[in-house]
């Protein structure tokens, strides 16, 4: 891989390996997030989250944690673009991106670890709260996840003009991303 690129005026520069590789490593937990979140999180629900749970109060709440599943891929239909556009007006000493990145990353890690603990055992306490709070976190979780995801892909405009880089910037994000998401099943 040649590390010298041709801009769109003719000028030649140099790309910035170090560059490529923190973007690349950039997708692999990312990725390896979303597969938790997406398969193993319907295998968790479904098989363990209620194992000592009344079998009729297990169903219900599974019904109840689908349908937000649901609801909430259709209302990001519309809350994306929305908050594209917060990241894209974002203006800090650190960049339009970083601080999505860092901020949304920790807090989605610290929700996803909420979720996978049943809300450290809430729900064989007391199901209705459990059920409330968890609502309310799977959506604040999915959130900061996009925030992450949304400001992730929208640098790469920022990172290079050139579209020949810009291809290289995103071929190495999506071959990462393969090996996050399919390097934890």
């Amino acid at each position: 891989m040649s590390n010298t690129t041709t801009t769109a005026n003719g000028t030649a520069r140099r790309g910035k390996i170090g560059q490529r590789v923190a973007y690349a490593c950039g997708n692999l937990g990312q990725s390896a997030f979303y597969n938790a979140l997406s398969t193993y999180f319907v295998v968790y629900v479904t098989s363990s989250l209620f194992a000592g749970v009344d079998k009729g109060v297990a169903t219900k709440l599974i019904g109840v944690i689908t349908g937000l599943v649901v609801v909430i891929r259709i209302a990001e239909i519309f809350i994306d673009p929305l908050l594209g556009n917060i990241i894209d007006n974002t203006t800090t000493k650190w960049g339009r991106f970083r601080p999505w990145q860092f901020l949304a990353g920790a807090i989605s890690s610290v929700l996803i670890v909420l979720v996978y603990t049943g809300l450290f055992g809430l729900v064989n306490v007391n199901a209705t709260w459990f059920i409330v709070l968890f609502v309310i976190t799977f959506i604040v979780l999915d959130v900061f996840y996009s925030l992450r995801d949304i400001s992730y892909w929208g640098m790469i405009p920022a990172l290079s003009s050139d579209s020949h880089e810009r291809s290289t910037y995103t071929a190495l994000g999506s071959f990462t991303g393969s090996i996050g998401y399919n390097g934890i099943t």
